[in-house]
Parts: structure tokens; C-alpha cells; sequence
């Protein structure tokens, strides 16, 4: 797709969004776009450097919850979390600094193995932590709504917000993949070694993407903190977490812009719908259809759902082709 092509339908979803979180005010529902637009961003902020660079995390729930206690502390002892969100991202982007710089010299499950039990360390630390909450996790208080708080009482509002953090992302992502950055971390995905040999600092650039995850996953972490009013070990640091988003980027489709959110898509309908429908009676019908759903697409569509309408697109156009005088 042309970045005109890109921008169009980025501009079609934003409105489609800003129309249902105006005009409709089922809870649920809205509960459900907001998770959605969440794990987009969180499958975006994985797909930079997984994608993208070819590095697979499976520790991204630690700058997610990074940015989730950030707010709640700073709603709890301010009363503003508009510090929390920079406060937030940048102990993230740092963070992800401290664990790249060691980390980016392993290759391959060793990298992934680290990022678990960097994860794990940490999910162990705010677990016994006093000023965290330990296990019970820290409540936020509840403030006058309105944007100066983040709170809102219609959830629609929570929908733009996260809505205008997704459009963010997605610009991100267009820019990443036309900028140097992008070509370097595309050629240390393929060879390293050959992209070294013609002058790529492949640390520097891998440091500097998983920096800017970091900071990505922190926001959206925030984000849900202040929606949630809640913040836990388990909810924001535990495995099942960095797995999910994981899972939502190898679904959608690694290094494509629209693949996050594809995969985003699918994991809401699917494991939160589908949970709320069917969890007290399916036993776990919901996951069961998940997990049948990524079984398929590896073993199918390696390239994810984003490949697959690539595919469809390609097809169109050589039948055009054939079909010109």
C-alpha cells in the first residue's frame, strides 16, 4: 500500500471510532474497542522490534507495566496522571536501554529467553514490593471526571483517548518503515552480519527501537491504568500478558503496519468476546478457538492476516492486469 493509501484507511477507522464512541454507549462494547485499540498499540510497539528487526521479545508486559504503575502512582500522589504518561515512557525507554544493552548480545531463542526472565524479575519485584501494592495490586483513587484526570464517566471518552494514542502508533509505524532506521533494522532481520559489513550499528539501532517500544508500551499501559483504576502484578507483568501481545502481532502479521491491528482485532472477538460469551459455560471454548485460529494461520500463512489480504490484493491486481486491452 501507498502511504496515500495508508493514511486513507487510517482516516476511515478514526471516524468510524470517534462515531461509535460518541454516538453509542453500550459499556461493554466499548469496553471491548478499548481493549482492542490497547493491544494494537501494544502489538505495534512488539512489532518494531520483532517485527521489524527480527529481535522476538516475550518480556513486553514489563514496559507495559512500567507505564501502568507510573500512573497509578502519580494519580495516587499528585493528582494528575498527565505527568504519569512522559514519567512513564521515559522510565520505560530507559529500562528498555538497561536490558537491551546485555540482552541484544544473545541471538535468536537466547534473546527471547532473557526478555522472559528480565519479565519475571520483575513481575517478582512489584509482587513484593510495599509501595506497589505487593500481590493485591495498588487501587487508584477516584478523581472529578473530565480530560484534566483522565476519567471519564461515559467510556466513549476512554475510546478517543486510546483512539488518538492507536493514530499515533500507526504514523509511527509509516515513518519507521520509510526511515533509515527501518531499512537498518530490516537488514540486521535478514543478516546481520552483512548489514554490519557495510557500516550498520546494529546495537545502536536495535537499542534505539526497543527504547522507543518501550516507551509505546508505557503509554498504553498508562492508559489502561487510568481506565481500569486498577493496577496489579499479575494484570500488567505477568507472562500471559507478553504472550498475548506476542500472539496479536504473529496473528495480524510481523513488519506491516495494519498487522497489530488485524491481530488486535481477532484476539478481542475472539479471547475477550468470546470469553465474556462462553467463559462461565464453554470452559475455555474461547481460547481453544484462538489457539486453533494461530495453529492455521502459521502453519498456513506465516506472513499473518495482513499477508493474507497482501495476497488477495496481488490477485486483484494481476486479474486487472489480464483483463486491460
Amino acid at each position: 500500500m501507498t502511504v496515500r493509501a495508508h493514511l486513507i484507511a487510517l482516516g476511515i477507522v478514526a471516524l468510524t471510532l470517534t462515531a461509535l464512541a460518541l454516538g453509542y454507549h453500550n459499556a461493554f462494547i466499548l469496553n471491548l474497542v478499548f481493549a482492542g485499540l490497547i493491544f494494537a498499540v501494544l502489538g505495534q510497539s512488539w512489532n518494531w522490534i520483532s517485527g521489524y528487526a527480527g529481535q522476538i521479545s516475550f518480556g513486553h508486559a514489563l514496559f507495559f507495566g512500567c507505564g501502568a504503575y507510573a500512573s497509578a502512582l502519580f494519580a495516587a500522589r499528585h493528582g494528575s496522571p498527565w505527568l504519569a504518561l512522559p514519567a512513564g515512557a521515559a522510565v520505560a525507554a530507559i529500562l528498555a536501554l538497561l536490558v537491551g544493552f546485555p540482552c541484544f548480545a544473545l541471538r535468536g531463542h537466547y534473546f527471547s529467553i532473557a526478555t522472559i526472565a528480565v519479565a519475571a524479575i520483575a513481575e517478582i519485584a512489584a509482587t513484593n514490593l510495599a509501595a506497589l501494592g505487593k500481590a493485591n495490586g495498588f487501587e487508584m483513587p477516584i478523581l472529578a471526571p473530565g480530560i484534566a484526570t483522565l476519567q471519564f464517566s461515559d467510556k466513549g471518552h476512554y475510546v478517543l483517548v486510546a483512539l488518538a494514542l492507536f493514530v499515533f502508533a500507526q504514523l509511527a509505524t509509516l515513518g519507521l518503515e520509510r526511515s533509515r532506521l527501518g531499512f537498518y533494522l530490516r537488514a540486521i532481520r535478514l543478516n546481520q552480519e552483512a548489514a554490519a559489513s557495510v557500516g550498520v550499528d546494529a546495537r545502536a539501532a536495535k537499542l534505539t527501537t526497543y527504547a522507543a517500544c518501550g516507551a509505546l508500551a508505557a503509554l498504553a499501559g498508562s492508559l489502561y491504568a487510568q481506565q481500569a483504576l486498577y493496577v496489579g502484578p499479575e494484570d500488567t507483568l505477568g507472562l500471559p500478558i507478553s504472550i498475548a501481545i506476542a500472539l496479536v502481532g504473529v496473528v495480524g502479521g510481523l513488519s506491516t503496519v495494519w498487522g497489530p491491528a488485524l491481530g488486535a482485532l481477532v484476539y478481542v472477538a475472539l479471547a475477550r468476546y468470546g470469553g465474556a460469551l462462553l467463559g462461565g459455560q464453554g470452559h475455555g471454548l474461547d481460547l481453544l478457538l484462538y489457539g486453533g485460529l494461530i495453529l492455521v494461520i502459521v502453519s498456513w500463512r506465516p506472513d499473518g492476516l495482513a499477508g493474507i489480504g497482501r495476497s488477495i490484493r496481488r490477485a486483484l491486481e494481476r486479474r486487472e492486469a489480464r483483463a486491460a486491452p
